[in-house]
C-alpha cells in the first residue's frame, strides 16, 4: 500500500517544527482537571535557518493513540491511523530558527480533533514567513501527548454533548426552518446552551497562548520560538469548533489583528447580528449537501454563520469580511483526513470523496495565506480575486435573503423574538 503524500511547502524557508507546553492559571475552567492550572500543549512551525535536521514523521512516540481516541470518539476506521502515521511531512524537527520578527499565527483544531490536523497548512504558512503555533485542548481533543510523555483523551460529556448538538429538536429548525425561524432558534444554540461555555473556553485557551508568547511563558522545546515572532501582528485561525473559537477570539482580544474561520459554526453569541472587530476570511464547504446526504429534510440555511459577524441588515456587505464556500469538498476534508483515498472516505464521510488531495490543500493554502499577506503584512495582493479564479470551485456567500428578511423589521432584529 503507497504511503500517503503531499507536496512540500512552496516558500523560502524550510520549516522547523517544535513541541512546548503554556499553563493557564488565569482563566475559568470547566474540567476538574484544571483546577490548578490548565496544561496547553503548542505545537510550533517556524521558518527555520536550515533544513540539515531529521523530517518529523507525522505522528512519534505514542501520538497515535492520541488519534486512535479520534477513531473511537467520532466511528472513523483505525486503519486510517495507521495511514497517517506513514505521512512523512515536511517540517524538520528542532530545526535552528531563521531569525525573529516574524508575523505570529494561532490556531485552534476541531472538537475531538488533533493539534497536527492541519500540518501542510502550517508548514506552508511556515515557509512563507509565519509563526505558527497550534493548541491543543485538553479534554476536547481527541487526545493530548504533552512533551513530557503524559496523554489526556478526550472528556465524554464534551463529546456526547458536542454529538448531541445535531439530534437537539431545535438543531432541524436551525438549518432547515424560514429566515425567521433560524434566527430564532439560534440562541439555544448559544453561550450557557450546548458546547458554548467550551467554546468560551477554547477563546481563553487562544489568549492564554497568546500571553504566554509576549511575556516568554512558552515551556519545553519551543520556549526560544516565543521570540521568533511579532506579537504586534497577530492573526488567529482554527478549523470546526477551532474555527468559531478563533472568530470569538479575535472579538475579544484587541491584539488579534486577522481572523480566518475554517467551516466553523459560531457558538457564542459576541458576534451574533455584529459586526466584527477586525477583517475576516470565512471559507465553508457545503452544508446542504452533507446534511441532505444524513438524512436530513432540504436545507434552507445558507451558511453556518448567516446572522454572525455583520449587522444583519447589512449582512454580506462588508469589504474585509470574505465569505466563501468551497464545493466538493465536505468538513473533515478541510483537515489531513484528506489524505485518506478517495474511495475510503467516500464510504465514511457524508458526501465525501470527491475532493482531490493536493487540489485541495492547495487551495486552502492559498487563500489563507493570501489573506494573512494582504491583512498582516499590507501586501496589495488583490485578495481573493487572483485565487478564486485559480480555484473556480470557490464562489461568494449570498446573504440577501437574510438581508431582506432583515429589513422587513420596524427595528433591526439584535435579539432573538423582537
Amino acid at each position: 500500500m503507497a504511503a500517503l503524500t503531499y507536496a512540500a511547502p512552496t516558500g523560502p524557508y524550510p520549516v522547523g517544527v517544535r513541541d512546548g507546553e503554556v499553563l493557564d492559571t488565569t482563566h475559568p475552567t470547566l474540567r476538574p482537571q484544571d483546577a490548578n492550572g490548565r496544561r496547553l500543549m503548542v505545537r510550533v512551525w517556524y521558518p527555520a535557518q536550515t533544513d540539515g535536521r531529521t523530517r518529523r514523521p507525522y505522528l512519534v512516540d505514542d501520538e497515535a493513540q492520541s488519534l486512535r481516541w479520534l477513531t473511537e470518539a467520532t466511528g472513523a476506521p483505525e486503519e486510517w491511523v495507521d495511514r497517517l502515521t506513514d505521512v512523512r511531512t515536511h517540517g524538520f524537527a528542532d530545526a535552528k530558527p531563521a531569525g525573529r520578527g516574524f508575523p505570529t499565527l494561532v490556531y485552534s483544531h476541531g472538537a475531538v480533533g488533533w493539534v497536527s490536523q492541519n500540518t501542510p497548512l502550517m508548514e506552508h504558512l511556515a515557509s512563507h514567513g509565519y509563526v505558527v503555533w497550534s493548541v491543543a485542548h485538553p479534554g476536547e481533543a481527541c487526545g493530548v501527548r504533552y512533551p513530557n510523555g503524559d496523554t489526556v483523551r478526550y472528556d465524554d460529556v464534551f463529546n456526547e454533548t458536542f454529538l448531541g448538538t445535531v439530534a437537539d429538536p431545535h438543531y432541524r429548525d436551525k438549518i432547515t426552518g424560514d429566515v425567521a425561524t433560524r434566527f430564532e432558534v439560534t440562541p439555544a444554540f448559544l453561550d450557557d446552551h450546548t458546547v458554548g461555555p467550551w467554546s468560551q473556553r477554547w477563546v481563553d485557551d487562544m489568549r492564554a497562548v497568546i500571553d504566554a508568547l509576549e511575556t516568554g511563558t512558552v515551556a519545553g522545546a519551543a520556549a526560544d520560538l516565543a521570540g521568533a515572532g511579532d506579537t504586534a501582528r497577530v492573526g488567529v485561525f482554527g478549523m470546526s469548533f477551532g474555527a468559531a473559537a478563533a472568530t470569538s477570539t479575535a472579538q475579544q482580544d484587541p491584539r488579534v489583528k486577522a481572523v480566518v474561520n475554517l467551516d466553523g459554526g459560531q457558538f457564542l453569541s459576541d458576534l451574533l447580528d455584529t459586526d466584527i472587530r477586525v477583517p475576516l476570511l470565512h471559507l465553508a464547504t457545503d452544508m446542504r449537501v452533507q446534511l441532505e446526504t444524513m438524512g436530513f429534510p432540504p436545507v434552507t440555511a445558507i451558511d453556518a454563520n448567516e446572522f454572525f459577524f455583520e449587522p444583519l441588515r447589512t449582512a454580506g456587505t462588508r469589504q474585509d469580511v470574505h465569505r466563501l464556500l468551497m464545493t466538493d469538498v465536505t468538513h473533515l476534508e478541510l483537515t489531513d483526513l484528506v489524505l485518506i483515498p478517495a474511495h475510503d472516505r467516500a464510504a465514511v464521510l457524508p458526501g465525501g470523496g470527491k475532493a482531490e488531495p493536493q487540489r485541495t490543500i492547495d487551495l486552502v493554502n492559498a487563500f489563507i495565506r493570501a489573506y494573512f499577506d494582504a491583512v498582516l503584512l499590507g501586501i496589495d495582493n488583490r485578495f481573493p480575486q487572483p485565487q478564486m479564479a485559480e480555484f473556480p470551485e470557490v464562489t461568494p456567500i449570498d446573504l440577501a435573503p437574510v438581508r431582506a428578511w432583515a429589513l422587513t423589521h420596524t427595528t433591526p432584529p439584535t435579539h432573538p423574538g423582537t
